[in-house]
């Protein structure tokens, strides 16, 4: 590329002085970045005493008002029949043991019957329509999660699939959403139906799976058979993944209650890690208001193991039940009973609760004979998270869509991440796309050690098959990929190949026919003179994943653009604050002997806080950009 550079106002002016005057912007306009919350105690499942969860991105509790905290209870009598003429002086709820007063009480009756007594529901049309028909009251929500890989093909998948057969076709109501999902189900393939037939059909197609282990369902089934923990293991944690990706999806589709309806004989193999996946599915699924029902499909012949626990744990605190019977029928029959009636309770803590702490809710009926269940608690904000997340939200609704999605790639200020991940597409020398993936240990929070990372395992995978599957070692792997959206799949392990990591993302390489293009900037991190030095005299140095950085660090960024028209493109870059509002230009300059354009750009002088490096190139009436976010943590 012999583009027109254009360095920053005034021409000959240096990096050195834009960062100055850069800091006479931002140091009093950027305020330091929130502290997480303080991590949680453990809440423990069956599992006694398992630690507290590992990842703390969580739904918002769920809530009525700024302090009402809205619990839904589903109360049965002895048969196992919704009781209805309960009133608010028969409830007694309690918060970490203390009883709250109720200041909000509503029943709510959903027979998946249409209303004013017409006997047509609309069919689903579309994934939009189905959201908008989820988020009404009258509506109820199922979602059918077949464990494949905890299934045996043979009596427990037989007898599963007829029973659900029966189940699709008779005990849903009209109006009533239902879906599946099985492991590898991605969260976007649910579809929501309200069609007998094609649930039949989706029954007739399941497949119990357990210890069956060719021939596989996708490329990264492939990789499970090469993994060095064991393949019973990762389908566990898969299993376990997609839950919680259900639960948390469930969530955004209404307030109200949801039910997952759990077929499985229970996951195995998970050794340490089975406390931490258990209750950070169950926190999960109480912030969203899902309860999980288990039916284990073996029945009373079932082995009454540790596995029988699990599914119990899942059951009981969500609020739900977990069923061990031969009567599946009956037994799944009283999953849409107890979800066609339930009260709505609400209370505003005679506490505080602003303290990112886990709270135990139990509610109890006065009345005898009767059982209540309600999900087991929920997560509470501290003041700075309501604070930021309202600051956040009205930051974002004004941004433009490429900032919003530059924004959305820095890791959240809570996260756990033992890695970070960097994806960059480019042209190779012989003309064809090419990804260059690379991972960067993330440094841990103060006071906590670092889990050693021994190395990763990515699989990448487009419409027309595998691109790429091995092992990506510190300095990166680059291989060739056809134009189009490419998934990948990174999972980060430590010296006893543990996975303690994965990554998942999706990005598009470009058509190399595009007549102007940006490859991906890559950030080179330099922390003194001598790693500066180096950096310059290395043409291909190993990019930094991580997009975090000390204002002690100086940054080369180097690019190129591509195409038929980048022939005398010209090329410009600025720096943005974190709401895409400009602060200076930047100087660009040509490296001698290859195509790539690089920017110096020292963070002495920059403040705390999140920015963006804006790219642009134009040629005539075409312009293109690459937006690069960055945060300066210290």
């Amino acid at each position: 590329m012999a583009g027109h550079l254009v360095q920053a106002r005034g021409g000959s002016t240096t990096i050195a002085i834009a960062a100055c005057a850069l800091a006479l912007v931002t140091l009093c306009a950027q305020s330091p970045p929130a502290q997480p919350p303080s991590q949680p105690p453990s809440q423990p499942p069956a599992p006694q005493n398992p630690p507290a969860p590992t990842d703390p991105q969580r739904p918002p509790p769920i809530r009525t008002g700024a302090e009402l905290v809205r619990v839904d209870a589903t109360v049965i009598d002895r048969k196992g029949l919704p009781v209805h003429e309960l009133t608010a002086d028969d409830f007694e709820i309690q918060e970490d043991d203390v009883t709250q007063a109720i200041s909000s009480f509503k029943f709510v009756a959903v027979t998946g019957q249409p209303p004013d007594g017409n006997e047509l529901s609309l069919p689903i049309r579309s994934r939009e329509h189905a959201a908008a028909e989820a988020s009404r009251d009258d509506v109820r929500v199922f979602l059918i999660f077949w464990d494949e890989y905890h299934i045996n093909r043979l009596s427990s998948a037989l007898y599963g699939r007829e029973y659900l057969m029966k189940f699709v076709r008779n005990a849903f109501g009209p109006t009533d959403l239902v879906a599946f999902m099985d492991p590898l189900t991605p969260i976007e393939a649910i579809r929501f139906t309200r069609d007998r037939l094609e649930l039949g059909e989706k029954v007739r197609a399941l497949q119990g799976r357990s210890g069956i282990y060719s021939p596989v369902r996708s490329v990264l089934e492939e990789a499970h058979m090469y993994a060095r923990e064991g393949v019973e293991r990762i389908r566990s944690q898969v299993t376990l993944s997609a839950l919680k990706s259900a639960a948390v999806h469930l969530g955004t589709l209404r307030q109200g209650r949801k039910a997952i309806i759990l077929i499985s004989e229970g996951m195995r193999g998970l050794g340490r890690d089975e406390p931490n996946m258990i209750n950070d599915l169950i926190q999960s699924a109480n912030d969203s208001n899902t309860a999980i029902y288990t039916l284990n499909p073996l029945g009373l012949t079932m082995n009454r193991s540790g596995r029988f626990d699990m599914l119990q744990a899942l059951a009981t605190e969500t609020g739900a039940e977990s069923f061990t019977t031969n009567d599946f029928d009956r037994a799944l029959r009283r999953v849409v009973t107890q979800s066609s009636a339930y009260y709505l309770l609400g209370y505003a803590p005679s506490q505080r609760t602003l303290d990112g702490k886990f709270h135990r809710i139990k509610v109890k009926v006065k009345r005898s004979g009767l059982e209540v269940r309600a999900r087991a608690g929920y997560w509470a904000p501290t003041i700075r998270d309501m604070q930021r997340a309202t600051k956040e939200k009205e930051e974002v609704s004004n941004l433009p869509p490429a900032v919003a999605q530059a924004l959305s790639e820095l890791t959240p200020a809570a996260s756990h991440r033992t890695v970070d991940v960097w994806v960059g597409t480019s042209l190779g020398p012989e003309g064809r796309p090419q990804v260059r993936v690379v991972w960067t240990p993330r440094e841990p929070e103060t006071g906590e050690a670092a889990e050693p990372i021994a190395g990763a395992i990515a699989v990448a995978t487009s419409a027309s098959g595998q691109a790429f599957d091995g092992e990506v070692t510190r300095e990166g792997v680059t291989f060739e990929a056809p134009p189009g959206h490419l998934q990948i799949s990174l999972a980060a392990r430590n010296g006893a190949g543990e996975v303690i990591d994965r990554h998942t993302r999706t990005v598009t390489v470009p058509d190399p026919a595009t007549g102007l293009w940006i490859g991906s900037p890559a950030i080179i991190r330099t922390t003194n003179a001598l790693e500066l030095r180096a950096a310059r005299n290395e043409p291909s140095a190993t990019p930094s994943a991580s997009r975090e950085f000390a204002r002690s660090d100086r940054l080369l960024i180097r690019f190129t653009v591509h195409g038929s028209d980048s022939e005398g493109a010209t090329v410009t870059a600025r720096l943005l604050n974190g709401r895409g509002g400009f602060l200076t230009n930047l100087t660009l300059v040509r490296r001698p002997n290859v195509a790539e354009t690089e920017i110096d750009l020292p963070l002495t002088s920059v403040a705390r806080g999140d920015y963006l490096i804006s790219i642009q190139a134009s040629q005539g009436v075409k312009q293109v950009e690459a937006v690069l976010p960055m945060r300066v943590v210290r």
